[in-house]
């Protein structure tokens, strides 16, 4: 890293919208980002969800964005809270920044007007995690979510998936879609009514029911099929929609954010069949890592899936 680096702090809508190239071609760039690290995920989640002050650090070498830091402040009278962009609907959280890099950024983000930074859902051993806090900072390192992840490498659908899967498949029973531009409205307003329909069964609901937490995944799903980064699928049979898969791919890994299904078909086992033809896609797509995200469900585990403990990171001024 260059003596030059240069640090500048954006605090507007515009100059955020307009840094999107930029920063999609940085994403591209870094091989241990996730989705959620995206402008295709990050800059819907501002226009839906964001409030009050924007504080996104960009490092520039020679012009070009090398780092970017997703940061904004949260301000109630004398108090205020920093927070990455994506917090609460983001399985992940982290800057887009190398080692080296991140100790640019943790100076830089000190010397904003914030009394606490409340970074959450950071994996384990990213830089932003480990880089220390400057003299007269403190700080507190705790365990938050576990996310359950599974290798891909030699990896086979056990046998009882794959007959179960090849057998509906041979009966005509299931067959299977992939988003496109000419679909996608349409496959998200069923994942809308198939996760809402299985959650009003439990009296709940469900996490999809808000209309503005439906515009911003329709706004993520269309940046990320423009951007190859979508992974959706329709299960259909009998000449309609019963489940749908709707996940994210970035550098080798295949992410499962949501999914929706028929609870009046609840019987036929669909959720394991349309996660079962996800993880054959990734592996004929050359994925390496399947990352059911949180949650530590039975179900992940039953695939093989493993914990990987996210963790949460506070830096207090003194």
């Amino acid at each position: 890293m260059r003596a030059t680096m240069e640090v500048a702090i954006i605090t507007t809508d515009a100059a955020l919208t307009a840094l999107a190239d930029e920063w999609l071609q940085l994403w591209r760039r870094s091989p241990d980002a996730t989705p959620f690290q995206s402008p295709m995920w990050l800059l819907p989640w501002w226009r839906q969800f964001g409030s009050n002050e924007l504080q996104v650090i960009t490092l520039r070498d020679g012009g070009k964005l090398e780092a970017l830091a997703p940061l904004y402040v949260l301000r109630d009278d004398s108090e205020s809270l920093g927070l990455f962009l994506g917090t609460g609907v983001s399985d992940y959280l982290d800057v887009l920044a190398t080692r080296k890099q991140c100790e640019v950024i943790i100076d830089a983000l000190t010397k904003i007007d914030c009394q606490m930074w409340d970074l959450q859902q950071l994996r384990p051993n990213i830089p932003i995690l480990e880089t220390p806090s400057p003299d007269g900072w403190n700080e507190n390192v705790e365990d938050q979510d576990p996310c359950l992840v599974l290798s891909l490498e030699n990896f086979q659908t056990s046998t009882h998936f794959q007959k179960k899967l090849r057998y509906y498949q041979r009966q005509g029973q299931f067959t299977f879609q992939e988003a496109s531009a000419e679909n996608i409205d349409s496959m998200l307003q069923s994942l809308f009514e198939l996760h809402g329909a299985r959650w009003q069964r439990r009296g709940m609901p469900g996490m999809l029911a808000d209309d503005v937490i439906q515009q911003f995944h329709r706004d993520v799903a269309h940046a990320m099929l423009a951007a190859g980064a979508l992974r959706m699928y329709a299960m259909r049979a009998g000449g309609r929609v019963v489940g749908v898969f709707y996940g994210f791919a970035h550098a080798g890994t295949v992410y499962y954010y949501l999914s929706g299904y028929d609870p009046d078909l609840e019987k036929l086992s669909l959720g394991t069949v349309i996660v079962a033809h996800a993880i054959e896609c990734a592996v004929r797509d050359g994925a390496t890592t399947f990352d059911f995200l949180r949650g530590a469900e039975d179900y992940k585990y039953a695939w093989g899936a493993k914990d990987r403990m996210n963790r949460r990171r506070q830096i207090m001024g003194s």
